[in-house]
């Protein structure tokens, strides 16, 4: 073979690795300015997921329910609200919009002038009563807490708390199981 093709194959093989070291250089640097953003939402899945979870289980009666009495579910809330506002634009609108459908469900918001949202739930189900059955001394004052018309289905809670949660998942970056 000839120098100068020898030359010219050095140079085009030369050329070819340099711009796929090149083009590996920019996706590690890509990777390094994404990192952080993908930890911070790991760590705002971390703090919203737990919230929802005790919401759908006290609403849903299933799981650690009799731990959580009407009052720490509102206080459960005003704390997930807060969380999921502050965290909004690093959010999806996707996640935004199913949180928003799951609490309509959970909750009856707007009852008047300095009233708590009640709770859209009832309180004895086939599942348990809460007067009896739960870890915490039922007070009277808790019935004022609920919201018992209108009451959405246990299929509609289901499919809420799972398109919030999967929209959740997929907002911080993590892929849908299958």
């Amino acid at each position: 073979m000839p120098l100068w093709l020898q030359i010219l194959f050095f140079l085009l093989v030369a050329g070819v690795s340099g711009a796929l070291i090149w083009r590996l250089i920019s996706i590690e640097a890509a990777l390094w300015q994404t990192r952080p953003i993908l930890v911070k939402r790991l760590e705002i899945y971390e703090r919203i997921a737990p919230d929802l979870n005790r919401i759908y289980c006290f609403r849903r009666l299933v799981g650690y329910w009799k731990e959580v009495s009407p009052p720490d579910l509102i206080a459960t809330k005003r704390r997930l609200d807060r969380e999921v506002n502050i965290s909004r634009h690093l959010l999806s609108e996707e996640f935004y919009r199913r949180h928003l459908e799951f609490m309509a469900l959970c909750f009856h918001t707007f009852t008047g002038p300095g009233e708590d949202a009640k709770i859209r739930a009832t309180i004895t189900h086939d599942l348990g009563d809460r007067r009896v059955h739960a870890g915490y001394d039922w007070d009277e004052d808790y019935a004022h807490m609920f919201a018992l018309d209108d009451l959405p289905t246990d299929h509609q809670i289901d499919d809420a708390y799972m398109q919030a949660m999967a929209a959740l998942r997929r907002s911080v970056g993590l892929r849908d199981a299958g």
